[in-house]
């Protein structure tokens, strides 16, 4: 087997040649895995508290909310109406971000105040 004699300079080299290596990897992983976040944000808007109360039908939500593990999804639903708002056991207020992350798969029927029929299916697959 052959010794290789290398200078101070040529294993600085090496060294950092490594290291750049490695952070770029580093980087990379982590760009790929945040690319794989999602948000899916559902913005109850102004007036849909008056509008339920005249009668009228409001389509803020689809009948069920996909929720993908995969992604890393992340449920967003920002109350931008002048009335409180109750999904499930919350109560979201005027102006408040109800931000909710699902960790199992499974399926959730909630209760939704602004919802066709006042309920709302959630499945995390």
């Amino acid at each position: 087997m052959a010794h290789l004699n290398l200078s101070t300079r040529a294993r600085l080299a090496i060294l950092l040649a490594t290291v750049a290596i490695i952070a770029a990897a580093g980087i990379f992983l982590w760009q790929a895995t945040a690319n794989r976040q999602r948000q899916l944000i559902f913005e109850i808007p102004p007036g849909t508290a008056a509008r339920l109360a005249a009668g009228e039908e409001v389509t803020i939500f689809p009948s069920t909310i996909v929720i993908d593990l995969r992604y890393h999804d992340t449920l967003i639903i920002q109350n931008n109406d002048n009335a409180e708002v109750t999904i499930g056991p919350f109560r979201i207020v005027p102006g408040q971000r109800f931000v909710q992350r699902y960790w199992s798969p499974g399926t959730y029927e909630l209760i939704c105040s602004v919802h066709q029929g006042e309920q709302l299916r959630i499945e995390v697959r």
